[in-house]
Parts: structure tokens; C-alpha cells; sequence
């Protein structure tokens, strides 16, 4: 029989696995390495090695170890991937990591080629953006189940009941996350009341004005910095956050007071209107913002206002900076990675469409950027009773 032709036991095959994933980094494995790993004794793996090496998969070199031939390697390398796959599957459906894997040892040995691509591409498509939706639908899932509620009885538990198991369970979860964010902002906090101590032993120590310029400039980020936490408290209050009425200029300053603003000019006339949203709107405008201030190319003014087309409400913020090009336009909402500098832009883009408004970016390429959200007319209204006190002192080429 042709050693390709040769079917693999299950224990072949976690030893093939076991070989492989030892030898990726120096090229072998020792035969006290995957006894260890398989948890066998040695004189065990010397019997199964020479059993697959007659198979041609491996070559065992005394005082060396164990090499794996190229179809050896091809072998070990499918069968991890296979492991891999059915791992994460278990654990994307809540299962716990060392059960998932034990699990997936159990079970990869009996699954088709067909039922394995088919996991392997269900588990691609929740790595991909797409893929998280559903995976938030799956942590609701998962609150559910962890509420115990009988799926056998969904059809006959009364709604409201399995609406208040499903709360109860969320309300747990948030509870020790609210706990996790209070000691993390304390720590916060009093780290920053240290770094103030210690701009206050710098100031005494500098002299010329480029340092006193330089101080100034890390004395304003400190505050920046606590305003952003101290705002952040309100968030951390079961019940509080979440929809609600919010005057848009309030919106505004509330931003800015979180934002060293250096020497650009915020003008905006937006005194007059409501919108419903998140209060996580206020880390919209900062990040829109913060984001023309540090990157929009030598921005000196930025205004605020809005108008109103085909009953939705456009609400804009503009600056006179470099602007962007065109074909960069659709990329600038998308997390390319952790250290892009325009991912606070896609946070922007996910809670505005959390909220059920839309972003878009109007402006011209060398005039400066202008970002535009549609607000659908049931999310604002105008407050007749306010007058517009904010007026902007100029208005950019459109």
C-alpha cells in the first residue's frame, strides 16, 4: 500500500500534529517534548514514531530528534489548521478556551473535508467586519443563554419574562464592567495628579520660552486629559447613558473643553437645535475635531452649523486645513488598523450609525475638510424658544 494511500489513526494523527507545531520554530522535535505534550511516556512516542516513519512522514535521527518529511509537514500542517478551525468555531459560540480545545480534539478526527471547510469558512467570515455584526447578535445569544433560560420553552414563556431574564443577565455584565471603569478612572486620575506635582517642579525649572512654551503645551494636554475622565463619570452610572434629548451646541462646548484646541478659532450656530442620540455623540464631535486639529494640515478656523434638505437636518463641521483627496474619501471611516491615525474616525462612523445618522465627508481637496451627518427628521427638532447666540464669522468655499 502507497504510504499516501494509508489512512492515519487518530493517535497518528495527534502525533503528526503534536510533531508539527514543535518543530515551526527550530525545525525538529525532541522525543521528551511530545511525550510531554501528549502527556505519554517516552518509550510510547519511540513505538508511534517508528510506526509513522514507516509511513514516510517522519525521520527519527538518535541524539537529534524527530524531522518531518515534506509530505509529513503537509500532513501535520492540515490536520493543525483543522484543530485550529474547530477550536476557534467553539470558542465564537462561548464555549471556554480549554474546553474548546479539548473538544476540537475529540471531534476533528471524525469530520469530512466538506464539513471542515464549511466551519473554516464560517470562522473567516466572522474575523471580517461583516462578521462582527453577527458575532454581536451572537453575544446576545449567549446573554440569553447565560440567563438559563429553556430554549425548549421559548415558544410558550411570556415575553415580558424572558425579556427581564435577558435584562437581568446584561445588567450582571455591565455591573462588573461599571466596576472595572470606576477603578480604572481612580488609578487614572491619580496618575494624572502626579504628573501635575511634577509640571509643577518643571515650571520652577525652566527658564527660556521655548520651554516655557513646550510646558504650557503638556500642562494643557494634562487638563485635556482630565476633563476627558472626569466627563467620562456620567457613563458609568447604570441607567444614565444611553437616548436621549441633547441641545447641539451643548454637545459642542462639552467636546471642546475635552480638546487642546491650540490657537484654532470653533465658531458654531447650532444653539436652536435638539437631537436624539447617545451621549457618546460628545466623543464624536471631540474625535471630528480633535482629529482636523492634529491632522487636517495647518487648520486655523473650524466651524459648526447646519441646514435642512428634504426634512433631514445636515449638520456640518468645516475646516480651512489641507483637506482631503478624493480618493481617500472612502477609507478614512474604516479601521485599517490599531495605529491609524484617523481610526477615531471610525468610531465616529459606528456610534452615528448606532444612532441611526450617517457621516460623509463634502469637502474640497486644498480648501479644507468638511464633514457632513444626516440626522433623519424624527431624531431632531428646532427649540423655538432659544435664540441663535453663536454666530460663525465666515463661511468656506463649497
Amino acid at each position: 500500500m502507497k504510504k499516501q494511500d494509508q489512512k492515519l489513526s487518530q493517535a497518528m494523527e495527534d502525533y503528526l500534529e503534536t510533531i508539527y507545531v514543535l518543530s515551526k520554530t527550530k525545525g525538529y522535535a525532541r522525543t521528551g517534548e511530545i511525550a510531554r505534550s501528549l502527556n505519554v511516556s517516552p518509550s510510547s512516542v519511540v513505538e508511534m514514531v517508528g510506526k509513522i516513519s514507516k509511513l514516510g512522514y517522519v525521520e527519527w535521527r538518535r541524539y537529534e530528534g524527530v524531522f518531518l518529511s515534506p509530505e509529513g509537514r503537509m500532513r501535520g500542517e492540515v490536520i493543525h489548521i483543522r484543530h485550529e478551525t474547530l477550536r476557534q468555531f467553539f470558542e465564537f459560540i462561548g464555549v471556554a478556551p480549554d474546553i474548546a480545545n479539548k473538544e476540537a480534539c475529540v471531534i476533528e478526527h471524525e469530520l469530512s473535508p466538506i464539513t471542515t471547510s464549511a466551519i473554516g469558512n464560517l470562522v473567516r467570515f466572522l474575523n471580517t467586519p461583516a462578521g462582527s455584526q453577527t458575532l454581536s447578535a451572537l453575544e446576545l445569544f449567549l446573554k440569553i443563554q447565560d440567563a438559563g433560560l429553556p430554549w425548549e420553552q421559548m415558544a410558550i414563556t411570556p415575553e415580558l419574562a424572558y425579556n427581564e431574564m435577558v435584562v437581568k443577565s446584561a445588567m450582571k455584565s455591565q455591573a462588573n464592567m461599571d466596576i472595572l471603569s470606576v477603578i480604572t478612572r481612580h488609578d487614572l486620575l491619580n496618575t494624572i495628579t502626579a504628573l501635575h506635582q511634577y509640571l509643577d517642579l518643571l515650571k520652577t525649572m525652566s527658564t527660556g520660552n521655548e520651554m516655557n512654551l513646550v510646558v504650557s503645551r503638556i500642562e494643557s494636554t494634562v487638563q485635556a486629559i482630565n476633563r476627558q475622565i472626569s466627563s467620562s463619570s456620567e457613563r458609568l452610572i447604570p441607567g444614565f447613558s444611553g437616548q436621549k434629548w441633547m441641545d447641539l451646541a451643548n454637545i459642542i462646548s462639552n467636546a471642546i473643553t475635552m480638546i487642546d484646541v491650540r490657537d484654532v478659532v470653533i465658531e458654531y450656530s447650532l444653539s436652536s437645535i435638539e437631537i436624539y442620540g447617545d451621549t457618546l455623540l460628545e466623543k464624536v464631535v471631540f474625535n471630528l475635531i480633535d482629529n482636523a486639529i492634529r491632522h487636517g494640515g495647518g487648520v486655523s478656523h473650524i466651524i459648526s452649523g447646519y441646514l435642512v434638505s428634504e426634512s433631514n437636518l445636515i449638520w456640518y463641521i468645516q475646516d480651512d486645513g489641507q483637506g482631503i483627496p478624493d480618493n481617500e474619501k472612502a477609507l478614512i471611516f474604516k479601521a485599517l488598523n490599531q495605529n491609524n491615525p484617523d481610526s477615531g474616525l471610525y468610531l465616529a462612523y459606528q456610534v452615528l450609525n448606532a444612532c441611526g445618522m450617517y457621516i460623509h465627508e463634502r469637502g474640497i481637496y486644498g480648501q479644507g475638510a468638511r464633514f457632513e451627518i444626516t440626522i433623519p427628521k424624527e431624531l431632531f427638532r428646532v427649540n423655538k424658544t432659544k435664540a441663535e447666540t453663536v454666530k460663525p464669522a465666515y463661511k468656506l468655499s463649497q
